[in-house]
This record gives C-alpha cells, sequence and structure tokens, in this order.
C-alpha cells in the first residue's frame, strides 16, 4: 500500500504542480480581484486595460467610477458608446461611461446617482435605435433599475474555466504569469480586450483576425434580422414610453446644468441595407423625428448617424459596433454638426485618423 501511495503521489505530482502554477496565473491575473480594488484603481487612473473573463459587473463599475472621476465630458451609453477615446475630445476631464446603460430607462438614474459635484457638464448621450422599439422594450427586466451589488470572485468556477481555455489554446501560460502592472482579468491578458483608461473598450486580438470573431462576415448579425431577433425586432412605432422617459432624462439634465448632445451609432453599411431591403424597422426613422423635437425643445442636440457612407464594412467589428476609426468619422461629423460641442473637436485631425492607411479596425497608433 505504501509503495502504491507512492507511485501515485510521483505520478500526480507534476499535475499537482502544473494546477497551481496556473491558479498562480489566474490570481496574477486580476480575474480574482476585488472590485472595490480596481475602482479604485480606475477612479485614480491606475488602469490600462482592464477586461474579465468570467464575470460582468460593467454597469455597478461605470457608475462607482463616473461618481468617483467627476468627469466634465461624459459618454453614456451601451457598448456601442465605447469606442469614443479620450483623444478625440479637447477636454482633459473624460470618461467614457459606455456600459453603464442597457436600456433608456436606466440613462436618468445614471445620472441621479452621481453626486452633484460629479455631475458632467457636457453629456454625449449614444441612443440605441432599438431602445425606442417596443418589442425590445417588452423584454427590459422589471429590476432593471437596481444597480446590481458587485458579484464575488468565484475561484473554483474562474479555475474551472480557465482549465478549458487553457486547454483550447486561448491564452499564454507566461503572458498570464508575467501580467504587467493596470492590467486585470484574463480576457485583457489573453485576449487583450477590455477597458482602456478613459473607460473607452478595446477589443483586442479580434482587430487583426476578424475572420476568427464571432461575427465574421456578419452571419451572426443577418442571423439575428432574418430571425427578427437579438436586437432586431421589427417595429412600426416608437416606444411611448420610452420617448416619455427619455424627456425626462433631458428635464433633468436642463434642471442640472447639464449639456445633451446625443446621436443614434452607425450599423455597418450592408447591415443597415439589408435592414431597409425587410421593411421591418420603420420605428427607426419616427423615433428619429420624435427625439428631434423633443431634444429641441430643451435647446440640445440629436443626430442621426444609423449610416454612415464614409464607412464600409470593414471598419466595423461586427454587424452593429463600429471600429474606433469609425467612432473617428462620428466625432469628424460632430465636429461640424454640433455647436454645444463645437469646442471639443479638430475635424481635420479626426479625418486623418478615419483615412489614414493600415489597419481598418484600429486608428494608426494602435496598429
Amino acid at each position: 500500500m505504501k509503495r502504491f501511495i507512492r507511485t501515485l503521489a510521483v505520478f500526480l505530482a507534476p499535475v499537482a504542480v502544473l494546477l497551481g502554477v496556473l491558479f498562480a496565473a489566474l490570481w496574477r491575473t486580476g480575474e480574482l480581484a476585488r472590485m472595490g480594488d480596481i475602482e479604485s484603481a480606475m477612479a485614480r487612473g491606475g488602469t490600462s486595460l482592464v477586461g474579465f473573463a468570467y464575470r460582468d459587473n460593467t454597469r455597478t463599475l461605470k457608475q462607482n467610477v463616473a461618481a468617483a472621476r467627476g468627469a466634465r465630458v461624459l459618454v453614456l451609453g451601451t457598448s456601442r458608446a465605447m469606442q469614443l477615446r479620450s483623444g478625440f475630445f479637447a477636454s482633459d476631464s473624460f470618461y467614457n461611461a459606455g456600459g453603464g446603460i442597457a436600456y433608456i430607462s436606466q440613462a436618468l438614474p445614471f445620472l441621479e446617482r452621481l453626486p452633484d459635484e460629479a455631475r458632467p457638464t457636457s453629456l454625449v448621450l449614444v441612443l440605441d435605435q432599438y431602445f425606442y422599439n417596443p418589442q425590445w422594450c417588452s423584454i427590459e427586466p422589471e429590476e432593471s433599475l437596481i444597480l446590481p451589488d458587485y458579484a464575488p470572485p468565484a475561484p473554483l468556477y474562474a479555475f474551472r474555466h480557465m482549465l478549458w481555455d487553457f486547454a483550447d489554446g486561448k491564452f499564454s501560460l507566461w503572458r498570464a504569469l508575467t501580467t504587467p502592472q493596470g492590467v486585470y482579468g484574463l480576457a485583457a491578458v489573453g485576449r487583450g480586450s477590455g477597458f482602456l483608461a478613459d473607460g473607452s473598450y478595446y477589443y483586442g486580438d479580434v482587430l487583426f483576425h476578424p475572420e476568427r470573431g464571432e461575427d465574421a462576415g456578419f452571419h451572426d448579425t443577418f442571423d439575428r434580422i432574418t430571425r427578427q431577433t437579438g436586437r432586431f425586432e421589427p417595429g412600426d412605432t416608437p416606444d411611448e414610453e420610452s420617448l416619455a422617459e427619455t424627456q425626462a432624462l433631458l428635464s433633468f439634465c436642463s434642471e442640472n446644468g447639464i449639456s445633451v448632445t446625443a446621436f443614434l451609432p452607425p450599423y455597418a453599411p450592408s447591415v443597415w441595407r439589408r435592414m431597409q431591403e425587410t421593411g421591418s424597422y420603420t420605428y427607426i426613422p419616427a423615433a428619429v423625428s420624435a427625439l428631434q423635437i423633443l431634444f429641441a425643445q430643451y435647446g440640445y442636440e440629436l443626430f442621426d448617424y444609423t449610416f454612415l457612407p464614409e464607412t464600409d464594412d470593414s471598419q466595423y467589428v461586427d454587424g452593429f459596433h463600429g471600429s474606433d476609426r469609425v467612432y473617428a468619422a462620428v466625432c469628424a461629423r460632430l465636429a461640424e454638426d454640433s455647436a454645444l460641442l463645437s469646442g471639443q473637436f479638430d475635424k481635420e485631425a479626426l479625418q486623418s485618423l478615419f483615412t489614414a492607411p493600415g489597419n481598418p479596425l484600429t486608428l494608426p497608433e494602435s496598429s
């Protein structure tokens, strides 16, 4: 029996060492770090990339960091707002809270939760088209206005999934063990994806290998359009409750001295053409018309950038997320269209970023 135990121990020792090294790597990446610690680091500018693989606390994180930063220029929206970079703006007080909301109903509570001194003077509001689709609004959870508490790290869950990802070759053990200062999370370490210091999002490896992306060729987006699901539900008229929630948001901003410039973000050109061919999305132009009237009542601005003819499909990460190059084009548009943000943009510099040669999914400095 003792001989058997010794033999088993010799056999299992390398496995135990490997598991120990893997767990050390998981710990080293910051995947198991306390969200409060990461929030504090983000608030003081002590992070360069934050991307978790096995947990998602984005709404709460963006809310708390926005409150701590108190940026004068604040971007608010879903993931379709995340490509607005601080470098596009002249202000040295900027934060991108993209991901801080998933429905328009959450925008007003986001601002209300900010301390008075942390509220922005300029709000850049990115209004996803489907915010105003009655079918999309109908699936909003009843508890969506509640800001969720941070989910504590789940070491065993994360470790199990890390083993699978390691076996699939999704990350380098050496890179995980040598995670640099300011980088948190296995997605940031393994794929180079996550939130940058200004709150904007970097897609990492998929920008250099778009053929590996989940929506390569926009096949998933086109499938959603065909099945009329996943933010591509059909609709004829805009949702009245969502319009009322937008008005309440604008009223709050007016009462609190917050200037608001909003835009509807672009779809990839072929996706927008496919959507038009179906004739199933007439709620979008109807919503634009209603919103423009509403914004004008408060002296605010709304621009419809649903289709940007100067962009092409190669510049979109997926069917409805433009790259930072696309959002440089958006800001070049704002430089010309917006009176409220006129001092924030250098149109010529933004045009140069947009038209520069190189990878169509990245800006020149990140190529």
